[in-house]
C-alpha cells in the first residue's frame, strides 16, 4: 500500500511540474509584444504633365515697318571726285551755311598753284610780245607771237584747270550737311563722299530699319502714316534699299541699305532738319485670319504643323501658313476657330 501511494503521489507531482511549465511558457510568451500587420503603401496618382494651350480665333496680322524717323533735306548735292587724291584741308562742318562758290575742301595740289602762277606769267609774256610785233609791223614775227601766245593760252588754261580741281567749291547756297572726318594728309578713294550740302527749300524723312523681314516687301509708292506732335499726316515712300541709287560711297551705301525715304503732302508746322516723328508703313494686312504665335507652329522633316488638345488626347494636324510677321503667322489651312493649340 506504501508503495501504490508513493507511485500515485510522483505521477501527481510529474503532473503538476507539466502544468506549471506550460503556464510559465505560457504566461512568458504574454510578455512580448504583439506582432503588428504590415501597412501597405499609400497610393500616389502619376503627376500630371502640365499642359499650355490657346484658343485658335479670328484675328488680324499686319505686315509693318514702323519707328522713329528723321527730317532730312531732300535735295542733297553730294560732292566726290573721280580720282583719289589727299586731303589739304576740310573748310567746312556739318551744319554750316554756304553760299555758292564758297570752299568746300582743299586737296594737295603737287605744285599745281606754282605751276598755273608760271603759265600766267608766259602768257603775259607772249601777249606783250604779239603787241610789240604788231606795232612793229613785222607780218613774220606777228604770225609767230600769235601761234606763242595761242600755246601760252592753252597751257595756262590747262593749268589753271588742274589747280581749280583741288579746291572743291558749293556748287549752290545751302547747309553743309555731311563733311569728310579725314585729316590733313589723309588719302581718300576715288568716288568718295567728301562733302554733302542740302538745300534747305525741301525735306522728307529718313525711316531705318533693321531687323525687319518687311522692309523687303516695302514698295515705292507705298501710304505712310507720320505723327508729329500729336498730329497725324500722310506720305509716301519715295526711296527704299532695293529703288536706292547706286554709288561707291561705302558709307551712302549702308545708309541707302536700310533706310527707306517718305515724303508728305504736307510739311508739319515747325518741323525743321533733326527733328522726328513716329512712321509707319503697311506691307500687308489680313483680317479675320487665324492667327497664332509663331511659338505654337512646329516643324519636323518637312511638315509644318500643330498639337491640337482633344480632352486628354494630343493631335497632330497639318498646316498651311499665309502672311508671316516677327511673332505670328496666319494659319490658311488646317486649324478652325476654337481649337486648342497645345504650346511648348
Amino acid at each position: 500500500m506504501v508503495r501504490k501511494a508513493s507511485s500515485v503521489h510522483k505521477t501527481r507531482a510529474f503532473a503538476l511540474g507539466v502544468l506549471l511549465l506550460a503556464s510559465s511558457a505560457s504566461a512568458g510568451c504574454s510578455l512580448l509584444p504583439n506582432e503588428q500587420t504590415p501597412l501597405k503603401p499609400p497610393l500616389v496618382k502619376p503627376a500630371q504633365a502640365e499642359v499650355r494651350t490657346i484658343d485658335a480665333k479670328n484675328g488680324s496680322i499686319v505686315k509693318q515697318v514702323a519707328g522713329s524717323a528723321t527730317f532730312v533735306p531732300t535735295m542733297i548735292e553730294y560732292y566726290q571726285l573721280q580720282d583719289a587724291g589727299v586731303i589739304h584741308s576740310v573748310d567746312v562742318r556739318a551744319g554750316s551755311a554756304v553760299k555758292k562758290g564758297d570752299v568746300l575742301v582743299t586737296l594737295e595740289n603737287s605744285g599745281s598753284d606754282i605751276e598755273l602762277l608760271e603759265r600766267q606769267i608766259d602768257y603775259e609774256r607772249k601777249k606783250k610780245t604779239l603787241g610789240d610785233a604788231i606795232k612793229a609791223g613785222d607780218k613774220e614775227n606777228t604770225h609767230i607771237a600769235k601761234l606763242d601766245l595761242e600755246l601760252a593760252e592753252l597751257l595756262y588754261n590747262k593749268a589753271k584747270s588742274k589747280a581749280d580741281s583741288s579746291v572743291i567749291r558749293a556748287k549752290t547756297d545751302g547747309v553743309v550737311s555731311y563733311s569728310t572726318d579725314l585729316q590733313p594728309g589723309d588719302h581718300f578713294d576715288a568716288e568718295r563722299v567728301l562733302v554733302a550740302v542740302a538745300q534747305p527749300s525741301g525735306m522728307r524723312l529718313s525711316l531705318e530699319v533693321t531687323a525687319n523681314s518687311a522692309l523687303a516687301d516695302i514698295k515705292i509708292g507705298m501710304d505712310a502714316d507720320v505723327i508729329y506732335k500729336d498730329k497725324t499726316y500722310k506720305g509716301k515712300v519715295t526711296q527704299t534699299p532695293a529703288s536706292a541709287p547706286e554709288t561707291a560711297d561705302e558709307r551712302l551705301r549702308d545708309e541707302y541699305s536700310k533706310t527707306v525715304y517718305i515724303e508728305l503732302a504736307k510739311q508739319p508746322e515747325g518741323a525743321s532738319f533733326g527733328a522726328h516723328a513716329e512712321a509707319r508703313i503697311i506691307a500687308a494686312r489680313r483680317d479675320n485670319v487665324i492667327v497664332l504665335p509663331k511659338s505654337a507652329i512646329r516643324a519636323y522633316f518637312g511638315r509644318t504643323f500643330v498639337q491640337v488638345l482633344e480632352g486628354e488626347r494630343r493631335k497632330e494636324i497639318d498646316i498651311e501658313t499665309g502672311l508671316t510677321t516677327a511673332t505670328e503667322y496666319e494659319i490658311v489651312k488646317g486649324v478652325q476657330e476654337g481649337m486648342k493649340i497645345i504650346l511648348p
